[in-house]
């Protein structure tokens, strides 16, 4: 079920939050895990993201985008970790971003995986599964 991220939050097992302003990319997400029992929330762009952290309870995971609107994928990362509650949330890079520099600051600032776009759904979803264990 997708909720969108300013929905009232209940407590749900193996939600995914998904920030990501690419409305196809963040549709395929949001379905593909709904369809394997995920609970799903959307932000499309980095202000929604960091807004709705003190107003939702921590999700099992987060997919985050680097290039969005408003706040970029470095600042909400930033944000995640400075968040009681979230500190410890696994957070994936999705993004198109390919550039060594880029990988290793996202490493550096609390990123557990990075995957880049376009991603192979099956990979994905052993990455998701490996991370909420």
């Amino acid at each position: 079920m997708t909720k969108n991220i300013t929905a009232s939050y209940d407590k749900f097992n193996n939600s995914v939050m998904i920030v990501e302003d690419d409305r196809i990319v963040a549709r395929l997400l949001s379905h593909t895990l709904s369809q394997r029992g995920f609970d799903v929330q959307v932000a499309d762009n980095g202000r929604q993201a960091i807004e709705s952290l003190d107003q939702i309870r921590p999700a099992d995971l987060v997919l985050l985008d680097i290039m969005l609107p408003y706040a970029d994928g470095f600042e909400v990362l930033s944000q995640i970790r400075a968040r009681k509650g979230w500190e410890n949330v696994p957070i994936i890079m999705l993004t198109s971003k390919t550039q060594e520099p880029t990988v290793v600051r996202a490493f550096e600032n609390g990123a557990d995986d990075y995957v880049t776009k376009p991603f192979q759904l099956g990979e994905l979803m052993v990455r998701i599964n490996r991370l909420m264990k």
